[in-house]
Protein backbone atom coordinates (compact mmCIF):
# COMPACT_ATOMS: atom_id res chain seq x y z
CA UNK A 1 0.00 0.00 0.00
CA UNK A 2 1.45 3.25 -0.73
CA UNK A 3 1.82 5.94 1.80
CA UNK A 4 0.56 8.99 -0.96
CA UNK A 5 -2.56 9.41 1.10
CA UNK A 6 -1.45 8.18 4.42
CA UNK A 7 2.03 9.84 5.42
CA UNK A 8 1.74 7.63 9.19
CA UNK A 9 -0.04 4.34 9.25
CA UNK A 10 -0.04 2.37 12.27
CA UNK A 11 0.30 -1.09 12.82
CA UNK A 12 -1.93 -3.92 13.26
CA UNK A 13 -0.93 -4.24 16.91
CA UNK A 14 -3.33 -7.16 18.38
CA UNK A 15 -4.62 -8.71 15.32
CA UNK A 16 -3.65 -11.57 14.54
CA UNK A 17 -3.04 -12.97 10.66
CA UNK A 18 -6.45 -15.64 10.59
CA UNK A 19 -5.83 -19.52 10.08
CA UNK A 20 -8.24 -21.92 7.91
CA UNK A 21 -8.59 -25.18 9.69
CA UNK A 22 -9.68 -27.85 6.83
CA UNK A 23 -13.22 -27.62 7.60
CA UNK A 24 -13.05 -24.23 7.04
CA UNK A 25 -11.91 -24.63 3.71
CA UNK A 26 -14.31 -28.05 3.09
CA UNK A 27 -17.00 -25.50 4.22
CA UNK A 28 -15.79 -22.50 1.38
CA UNK A 29 -15.31 -25.48 -1.17
CA UNK A 30 -18.68 -26.94 -1.00
CA UNK A 31 -20.83 -23.73 -0.63
CA UNK A 32 -19.52 -22.86 -3.84
CA UNK A 33 -18.78 -26.20 -5.11
CA UNK A 34 -15.28 -25.43 -6.20
CA UNK A 35 -14.59 -28.84 -7.03
CA UNK A 36 -11.09 -29.15 -5.43
CA UNK A 37 -9.97 -31.19 -2.58
CA UNK A 38 -9.81 -29.20 0.86
CA UNK A 39 -6.85 -30.99 1.46
CA UNK A 40 -4.98 -29.43 -0.75
CA UNK A 41 -5.03 -25.98 0.55
CA UNK A 42 -1.35 -24.52 1.05
CA UNK A 43 -0.73 -21.54 2.76
CA UNK A 44 1.57 -18.78 0.99
CA UNK A 45 4.04 -16.46 2.33
CA UNK A 46 3.34 -12.87 1.72
CA UNK A 47 5.13 -9.52 1.96
CA UNK A 48 1.83 -7.80 3.01
CA UNK A 49 0.29 -7.13 6.25
CA UNK A 50 -3.04 -7.45 5.78
CA UNK A 51 -4.45 -10.81 4.53
CA UNK A 52 -3.40 -14.09 4.97
CA UNK A 53 -3.49 -15.87 1.51
CA UNK A 54 -4.06 -19.54 0.89
CA UNK A 55 -3.57 -21.38 -2.42
CA UNK A 56 -7.05 -23.78 -3.34
CA UNK A 57 -5.10 -26.79 -5.25
CA UNK A 58 -3.93 -25.48 -8.44
CA UNK A 59 -7.11 -23.49 -9.28
CA UNK A 60 -8.17 -20.45 -6.67
CA UNK A 61 -6.60 -18.54 -4.36
CA UNK A 62 -8.11 -17.58 -1.14
CA UNK A 63 -7.66 -14.10 0.69
CA UNK A 64 -8.97 -13.76 4.37
CA UNK A 65 -8.05 -10.18 6.15
CA UNK A 66 -7.34 -9.43 9.76
CA UNK A 67 -10.12 -8.70 12.24
CA UNK A 68 -9.44 -5.00 11.80
CA UNK A 69 -11.58 -2.06 9.83
CA UNK A 70 -8.76 -1.02 7.45
CA UNK A 71 -7.71 -4.57 6.27
CA UNK A 72 -11.62 -5.20 6.17
CA UNK A 73 -12.11 -1.96 3.99
CA UNK A 74 -9.61 -3.39 1.28
CA UNK A 75 -11.07 -6.44 1.23
CA UNK A 76 -13.83 -4.97 0.23
CA UNK A 77 -12.35 -2.52 -2.21
CA UNK A 78 -10.77 -5.55 -3.84
CA UNK A 79 -14.77 -7.20 -4.51
CA UNK A 80 -15.48 -4.11 -6.45
CA UNK A 81 -11.96 -3.54 -8.50
CA UNK A 82 -10.97 -6.53 -9.80
CA UNK A 83 -14.54 -7.29 -11.62
CA UNK A 84 -14.13 -4.11 -13.09
CA UNK A 85 -10.39 -4.67 -13.95
CA UNK A 86 -11.35 -8.34 -15.67
CA UNK A 87 -13.92 -6.94 -17.75
CA UNK A 88 -12.06 -4.29 -18.66
CA UNK A 89 -9.68 -6.73 -20.63
CA UNK A 90 -6.92 -6.09 -17.84
CA UNK A 91 -4.66 -9.37 -16.70
CA UNK A 92 -5.47 -10.59 -13.22
CA UNK A 93 -7.08 -13.21 -11.59
CA UNK A 94 -10.95 -13.32 -11.98
CA UNK A 95 -12.80 -13.16 -8.60
CA UNK A 96 -14.64 -15.99 -7.97
CA UNK A 97 -16.58 -15.64 -4.44
CA UNK A 98 -16.89 -12.78 -2.59
CA UNK A 99 -18.79 -13.85 1.22
CA UNK A 100 -19.48 -11.16 3.75
CA UNK A 101 -21.75 -13.61 5.38
CA UNK A 102 -19.11 -14.12 8.02
CA UNK A 103 -21.08 -17.88 8.29
CA UNK A 104 -17.20 -19.65 7.88
CA UNK A 105 -15.33 -16.82 9.14
CA UNK A 106 -15.82 -14.02 11.26
CA UNK A 107 -14.53 -11.51 8.62
CA UNK A 108 -16.01 -10.88 5.18
CA UNK A 109 -13.17 -13.22 2.52
CA UNK A 110 -12.67 -13.46 -1.22
CA UNK A 111 -11.55 -16.03 -3.63
CA UNK A 112 -9.80 -15.66 -6.64
CA UNK A 113 -8.85 -17.67 -9.88
CA UNK A 114 -5.03 -18.87 -9.29
CA UNK A 115 -2.84 -16.95 -11.82
CA UNK A 116 0.57 -19.19 -12.14
CA UNK A 117 3.39 -16.77 -11.66
CA UNK A 118 5.81 -14.99 -9.28
CA UNK A 119 5.97 -11.74 -8.08
CA UNK A 120 8.79 -9.59 -10.39
CA UNK A 121 12.21 -9.18 -8.78
CA UNK A 122 13.64 -6.35 -9.99
CA UNK A 123 17.39 -6.42 -10.68
CA UNK A 124 19.87 -3.71 -10.14
CA UNK A 125 19.93 -3.11 -14.23
CA UNK A 126 17.40 -3.36 -16.82
CA UNK A 127 17.40 -6.41 -18.17
CA UNK A 128 15.91 -8.29 -21.47
CA UNK A 129 13.33 -10.03 -19.00
CA UNK A 130 12.91 -6.98 -17.09
CA UNK A 131 12.20 -4.62 -20.07
CA UNK A 132 9.58 -7.08 -21.70
CA UNK A 133 7.67 -7.73 -18.09
CA UNK A 134 7.72 -3.99 -17.45
CA UNK A 135 6.49 -2.89 -20.71
CA UNK A 136 3.82 -5.36 -20.62
CA UNK A 137 3.15 -3.32 -17.02
CA UNK A 138 2.77 -0.23 -18.82
CA UNK A 139 0.17 -1.52 -21.63
CA UNK A 140 -1.39 -3.23 -19.01
CA UNK A 141 -1.96 0.03 -17.17
CA UNK A 142 -3.00 1.97 -20.21
CA UNK A 143 -5.63 -0.81 -20.84
CA UNK A 144 -7.22 0.17 -17.32
CA UNK A 145 -7.39 3.93 -17.17
CA UNK A 146 -8.52 3.89 -20.64
CA UNK A 147 -11.07 0.89 -20.74
CA UNK A 148 -12.90 1.37 -17.35
CA UNK A 149 -15.39 4.25 -17.63
CA UNK A 150 -17.69 3.53 -14.82
CA UNK A 151 -17.10 1.37 -12.15
CA UNK A 152 -20.52 -0.21 -9.79
CA UNK A 153 -19.98 0.84 -6.18
CA UNK A 154 -23.06 1.36 -4.54
CA UNK A 155 -21.82 1.28 -1.20
CA UNK A 156 -18.52 3.15 -1.75
CA UNK A 157 -15.94 0.76 -1.41
CA UNK A 158 -13.48 2.11 -3.47
CA UNK A 159 -10.37 3.69 -2.18
CA UNK A 160 -11.09 7.58 -1.98
CA UNK A 161 -6.89 8.75 -3.10
CA UNK A 162 -5.81 12.52 -2.31
CA UNK A 163 -2.35 13.44 -2.83
CA UNK A 164 -1.06 15.54 -0.12
CA UNK A 165 0.80 18.77 -1.46
CA UNK A 166 2.63 20.34 2.23
CA UNK A 167 5.89 19.02 1.38
CA UNK A 168 7.21 20.95 4.02
CA UNK A 169 5.13 20.07 6.77
CA UNK A 170 6.42 16.57 5.23
CA UNK A 171 9.94 17.63 5.93
CA UNK A 172 9.55 19.75 9.03
CA UNK A 173 8.00 16.54 10.91
CA UNK A 174 11.38 14.85 9.61
CA UNK A 175 13.88 17.06 10.79
CA UNK A 176 12.33 17.57 14.15
CA UNK A 177 12.35 13.37 14.71
CA UNK A 178 15.58 13.48 13.62
CA UNK A 179 15.41 11.25 11.04
CA UNK A 180 16.22 13.28 8.17
CA UNK A 181 18.94 16.00 8.53
CA UNK A 182 18.29 20.22 8.40
CA UNK A 183 20.42 20.35 5.23
CA UNK A 184 18.97 17.91 3.25
CA UNK A 185 15.61 18.76 3.66
CA UNK A 186 16.67 22.05 1.91
CA UNK A 187 17.04 20.21 -0.88
CA UNK A 188 14.64 18.42 -0.96
CA UNK A 189 12.61 21.72 -0.61
CA UNK A 190 13.94 23.12 -3.51
CA UNK A 191 13.58 19.73 -5.59
CA UNK A 192 9.70 19.68 -4.53
CA UNK A 193 8.89 22.78 -4.94
CA UNK A 194 10.57 22.75 -8.57
CA UNK A 195 8.00 19.97 -8.93
CA UNK A 196 4.79 20.69 -7.47
CA UNK A 197 3.11 22.90 -10.38
CA UNK A 198 3.00 19.94 -12.48
CA UNK A 199 0.94 18.09 -9.66
CA UNK A 200 -1.23 21.08 -8.14
CA UNK A 201 -3.65 20.53 -11.19
CA UNK A 202 -3.45 17.00 -11.51
CA UNK A 203 -6.20 16.19 -9.65
CA UNK A 204 -8.66 17.20 -12.75
CA UNK A 205 -7.57 13.77 -14.22
CA UNK A 206 -9.54 11.21 -12.94
CA UNK A 207 -9.04 7.30 -14.09
CA UNK A 208 -9.58 4.16 -12.30
CA UNK A 209 -6.16 3.35 -10.86
CA UNK A 210 -4.83 0.29 -9.20
CA UNK A 211 -3.34 1.96 -6.16
CA UNK A 212 -0.45 -0.13 -5.30
CA UNK A 213 1.26 -1.61 -8.12
CA UNK A 214 4.40 -2.39 -5.81
CA UNK A 215 6.33 -5.41 -7.98
CA UNK A 216 5.25 -7.77 -5.17
CA UNK A 217 1.89 -7.53 -6.91
CA UNK A 218 2.81 -8.13 -10.52
CA UNK A 219 3.10 -11.36 -11.23
CA UNK A 220 5.37 -13.09 -14.14
CA UNK A 221 6.12 -16.36 -15.60
CA UNK A 222 8.92 -17.17 -17.89
CA UNK A 223 10.28 -13.53 -18.59
CA UNK A 224 6.33 -12.55 -19.40
CA UNK A 225 3.71 -10.48 -17.52
CA UNK A 226 1.08 -12.81 -16.31
CA UNK A 227 -1.18 -10.41 -14.24
CA UNK A 228 -1.35 -7.57 -11.79
CA UNK A 229 -2.81 -8.74 -8.64
CA UNK A 230 -4.01 -7.45 -5.33
CA UNK A 231 -6.58 -4.53 -5.79
CA UNK A 232 -7.33 -3.34 -2.69
CA UNK A 233 -6.10 0.25 -3.04
CA UNK A 234 -8.55 0.45 -6.47
CA UNK A 235 -10.22 3.89 -6.61
CA UNK A 236 -10.47 7.10 -9.02
CA UNK A 237 -7.03 9.08 -9.26
CA UNK A 238 -4.82 11.10 -11.26
CA UNK A 239 -2.98 7.57 -13.62
CA UNK A 240 0.16 8.93 -12.65
CA UNK A 241 -0.36 8.00 -8.99
CA UNK A 242 0.13 4.09 -10.59
CA UNK A 243 4.06 4.64 -11.08
CA UNK A 244 4.04 5.32 -7.54
CA UNK A 245 5.72 2.33 -6.78
CA UNK A 246 7.57 1.25 -9.97
CA UNK A 247 10.87 1.13 -9.26
CA UNK A 248 12.69 4.36 -10.62
CA UNK A 249 15.15 2.57 -12.88
CA UNK A 250 12.11 0.85 -14.80
CA UNK A 251 9.51 3.93 -15.00
CA UNK A 252 10.78 5.11 -18.51
CA UNK A 253 10.41 1.11 -19.74
CA UNK A 254 6.87 1.30 -18.24
CA UNK A 255 5.80 4.50 -19.60
CA UNK A 256 7.24 3.21 -22.93
CA UNK A 257 4.65 0.42 -23.27
CA UNK A 258 1.38 2.83 -21.86
CA UNK A 259 2.51 4.85 -24.76
CA UNK A 260 2.52 2.65 -26.81
CA UNK A 261 -1.15 2.48 -26.18
CA UNK A 262 -2.48 5.71 -25.43
CA UNK A 263 -0.45 8.85 -23.93
CA UNK A 264 -1.15 9.46 -20.52
CA UNK A 265 -3.48 12.15 -19.22
CA UNK A 266 -1.80 15.36 -19.05
CA UNK A 267 1.59 13.50 -20.89
CA UNK A 268 3.46 16.83 -20.81
CA UNK A 269 3.96 16.70 -17.23
CA UNK A 270 3.85 12.85 -16.22
CA UNK A 271 7.50 12.50 -15.72
CA UNK A 272 7.79 15.17 -12.80
CA UNK A 273 4.29 14.03 -11.25
CA UNK A 274 5.66 10.65 -11.14
CA UNK A 275 8.97 11.49 -9.44
CA UNK A 276 7.02 13.88 -6.97
CA UNK A 277 5.09 10.88 -6.22
CA UNK A 278 8.30 8.87 -5.71
CA UNK A 279 10.16 11.39 -3.42
CA UNK A 280 6.96 12.07 -1.42
CA UNK A 281 6.40 8.29 -0.73
CA UNK A 282 10.22 7.69 0.40
CA UNK A 283 10.37 10.43 2.87
CA UNK A 284 6.97 9.72 4.14
CA UNK A 285 7.52 6.29 4.50
CA UNK A 286 10.69 6.93 6.38
CA UNK A 287 7.90 7.82 9.30
CA UNK A 288 7.47 3.90 9.59
CA UNK A 289 10.85 4.07 11.68
CA UNK A 290 9.29 6.20 13.78
CA UNK A 291 6.33 3.82 14.40
CA UNK A 292 8.44 0.54 14.95
CA UNK A 293 11.34 -0.04 14.96
CA UNK A 294 11.34 -3.88 15.63
CA UNK A 295 8.72 -4.54 12.17
CA UNK A 296 9.95 -5.52 8.77
CA UNK A 297 8.43 -3.64 6.01
CA UNK A 298 8.23 -4.49 2.39
CA UNK A 299 9.30 -2.25 0.60
CA UNK A 300 11.37 -1.08 2.62
CA UNK A 301 11.55 2.26 4.06
CA UNK A 302 14.63 3.60 3.13
CA UNK A 303 13.85 2.00 -1.10
CA UNK A 304 13.07 5.06 -2.10
CA UNK A 305 15.30 7.37 -1.29
CA UNK A 306 18.14 4.96 -2.32
CA UNK A 307 16.43 4.30 -5.97
CA UNK A 308 16.67 8.20 -6.09
CA UNK A 309 20.66 8.04 -5.64
CA UNK A 310 21.21 4.84 -7.98
CA UNK A 311 18.82 6.73 -10.35
CA UNK A 312 21.08 10.06 -9.89
CA UNK A 313 24.37 8.53 -10.00
CA UNK A 314 23.64 5.65 -13.04
CA UNK A 315 23.35 8.69 -14.77
CA UNK A 316 21.32 7.31 -17.45
CA UNK A 317 17.68 7.45 -17.11
CA UNK A 318 15.68 10.09 -18.88
CA UNK A 319 13.67 10.91 -16.02
CA UNK A 320 16.92 13.02 -14.64
CA UNK A 321 16.21 15.82 -16.86
CA UNK A 322 12.82 16.63 -14.99
CA UNK A 323 14.83 16.44 -11.58
CA UNK A 324 15.21 20.24 -11.97
CA UNK A 325 17.55 21.01 -8.56
CA UNK A 326 21.45 20.08 -8.87
CA UNK A 327 22.47 20.33 -4.95
CA UNK A 328 24.38 23.63 -5.32
CA UNK A 329 24.43 24.75 -8.72
CA UNK A 330 21.44 26.54 -8.27
CA UNK A 331 22.89 28.84 -5.50
CA UNK A 332 25.88 28.94 -7.53
CA UNK A 333 23.47 30.12 -10.40
CA UNK A 334 22.02 32.75 -8.45
CA UNK A 335 24.90 34.23 -7.01
CA UNK A 336 26.93 34.55 -10.49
Amino acid sequence: MTSIRRPIRPPYDGEPFPTVTLVQASAVIDRYQLDIDPRKTKRLNSSGNVHSVYRLDDKYILKIPRDHPRAIGETLTASVAVPAATSAGVRTGSLVVFDDSLEIFSVPFSVFEYVRGDSVTPSAQVLPSDAAVWHGVGRELATLHHSVGHVDDPKGWLEKWTRPLDHVAILTGLVEAGVVAAHMAEWFDELLSALKPSVSGANRYRRFVHGDLKPGNILQFDDQLRALIDWDDAGWFDPAIDFAQIPLHLVDVALAGYRAVAPLDGDDTAEQRILWDHVMTALTELWRLRIDMAKIYHPCPGDGLVEVLALAVDGTSSLLKYFPVRRGLSRQAARG
